[in-house]
């Protein structure tokens, strides 16, 4: 009879086990790795030149906002379009109040993801990206848009089974103007929601 006890206790405390244990797999399970998403930006901006060296147009904070989607194509890899917007004040100046430095960059292309565990990804992007470089005299100012290929790496990691908190860093070659080659490189902090 005491036997028959133990090893109904032992059965009930298994299955309430296995009841407690369920919710936590199945959420894990459920988390949101894919599909469309949309997130927040807070980063470092540093524009460069180079002629040989590498010399800072300034650094600033940035801030901006991403949208893409990421589309499933097999259990541990996505691939989907972005688009990102970032706005510093990045500049430099000379004693006269001459200025030249960032005015916004748009980044357009695709992102490539790998997931890690159940709740992260690592993830590329390539891109166009599109700088607006602004010039200043005392009492003009005036943009010119500068562009080239953009490459970024970074990782997301689920805090719930829709948002996301990452870390990205970026690096786009922006080509030549007036025989000056620009740089803009660039980190950010991420949070987002998929939905």
């Amino acid at each position: 009879m005491i036997l028959f006890v133990r090893n109904t206790m032992k059965k009930y405390m298994l299955l309430a086990l296995a009841f407690v244990a369920t919710p936590a797999f199945a959420e894990d399970a459920d988390v949101k790795l894919s599909g469309l998403r949309v997130e927040a930006r807070l980063g470092w901006e540093t524009p460069t030149v180079s002629d040989g060296a590498v010399y800072k147009l300034g650094q600033s904070v940035s801030g901006g906002a991403e949208i893409g989607y990421d589309i499933p194509v097999s259990q541990s890899v996505t691939v989907g379009p972005f688009a990102n917007y970032d706005y510093s004040s990045a500049e430099t100046c000379d004693g006269a109040g001459n200025c030249l430095g960032s005015d916004g960059n748009w980044v357009a292309g695709a992102r490539l993801g790998f997931k890690v565990g159940s709740k992260a990804q690592v993830y590329i992007k390539g891109g166009y990206d599109e700088f607006r470089l602004k010039a200043t005299i005392p009492g003009s100012s005036g943009v010119q848009k500068l562009s080239g290929p953009s490459g970024s790496i970074g990782a997301d990691f689920n805090i719930s089974k829709s948002a996301y908190v990452g870390f990205e860093l970026n690096y786009a070659d922006l080509g030549e103007f007036a025989g000056i080659n620009f740089q803009r490189r660039h980190v950010a902090a991420t949070v987002g929601m998929r939905f």
